[in-house]
């Protein structure tokens, strides 16, 4: 799978340095992978919640930190879309993001 874009990522891991040991390991566990659905996500990641459009929340270093992720499984190509604190995460529309 291709991640677009580890810099997001590692942009907020400098700010919230607790958060960097587990997107690290989130990133490299999605970068193996090849899913070619949602229920094969869902095997690795069951905590995860599908929302519209293949948007996947990923919940971070015990429900502190949402990661949201767009997914293309034909293209095995994912694109991070918001990474923020869960007072952040609800003040946007996760579905259009």
């Amino acid at each position: 799978m291709r991640i677009i874009a580890k810099k997001t990522l590692r942009e907020f891991w400098v700010k919230h340095s607790d958060s960097e040991q587990q997107l690290k390991s989130w990133f490299r566990e999605t970068e193996k992978t090849s899913w070619k659905t949602l229920n094969d996500l869902k095997n690795d990641f069951p905590s995860a919640s599908i929302l519209k459009d293949n948007r996947i929340v990923f919940n971070v270093k015990g429900n502190n930190y949402r990661l949201i992720v767009k997914f293309n499984f034909d293209y095995q190509i994912c694109w991070i879309r918001f990474i923020g604190t869960h007072a952040e995460y609800d003040k946007i529309n996760a579905n259009k993001i």
